[in-house]
């Protein structure tokens, strides 16, 4: 576990040596803070005209929970899914081009140490974008009153989707020495497990809807984001995130012997 540790601090220290994160980090704040606030704009002028109608019965169904929080975060996802891949997509590759993952697979390190510690080191870049996230609704605490742990069950539903891409996208990068192809194709197969659902409604086999809307990601953090997180969603991130490191390290296992 330490050499896992000793490559995920190493690897931190190469994310932040180029502008790369940076510019990504505060290209999806913008836009996440651009949504946001648009939306709770969107919110309050609505929220007056069903004042000025007198229409008090739509103002139960009209909270800042479901209509800002809710809604903003499942744009929010939408973003993460260009956003992680350009993120994950130098794990394998950029060493494989620059040659410099030979050291690695020469060193007494393991294959599983080294995925576990290229995909630490991009959950802690993920959990601080979690963090920044969270500053947003945080805001609307202090003039209004969201709940808080439907709050933090979207955020939390946030973080196992990003970190489930991030496993998907470290496989991807570690079967290619290009970065850019690595990042076209994590962003291709981000949004095709996004957009899978919506293809199930056109199958006429229902064995075949059920299986494709299980595989899709939309299926399993729709309701996290608005604060229903079920055990079968958090399972469905446990085996993404488990079987794409599984993966990885058999992509690592089979560079050792060429």
């Amino acid at each position: 576990m330490s050499h896992a540790l000793a490559i995920a601090a190493r690897e931190l220290r190469s994310i932040f040596a180029t502008p790369v994160a940076y510019v990504l980090i505060a290209v999806y704040m913008l836009f996440a803070g651009f949504v946001f606030f648009a939306s709770l704009g969107m919110f309050l002028v609505q929220l007056e005209q069903i004042q000025a109608m007198g229409l008090m019965h739509l103002l139960e169904q009209w909270n800042l929970q479901a209509i800002v929080i809710a809604q903003s975060f499942s744009t929010f996802s939408v973003f993460l899914a260009f956003v992680v891949p350009l993120l994950a997509m130098r794990a394998f590759a950029e060493e494989r081009a620059t040659g410099s993952i030979e050291l690695l697979l020469t060193s007494p390190v393991s294959s599983t140490e080294i995925v576990v510690g290229k995909f630490l080191a991009i959950a802690a870049v993920l959990a601080l974008v979690t963090v920044l996230t969270a500053l947003y609704p945080l805001l609307l605490f202090a003039y209004g009153d969201p709940e808080p742990w439907q709050t933090l069950a979207g955020l939390l539903t946030l973080l196992l989707y990003s970190l489930s891409l991030a496993a998907l996208c470290c496989f991807i990068s570690a079967l290619t020495r290009s970065q850019i192809v690595a990042g076209l194709v994590g962003v291709a197969a981000a949004l095709v497990l996004l957009l899978i659902p919506f293809a199930a409604e056109s199958s006429q086999s229902e064995v075949m809807k059920a299986v494709l809307r299980w595989f899709g990601t939309s299926t399993h953090y729709e309701g996290g984001l608005a604060g229903n997180v079920r055990s079968e969603d958090l399972a469905y991130f446990a085996i993404v995130i488990f079987a794409s490191l599984a993966l990885a390290r058999a992509a690592v296992d089979s560079l050792r012997w060429r």
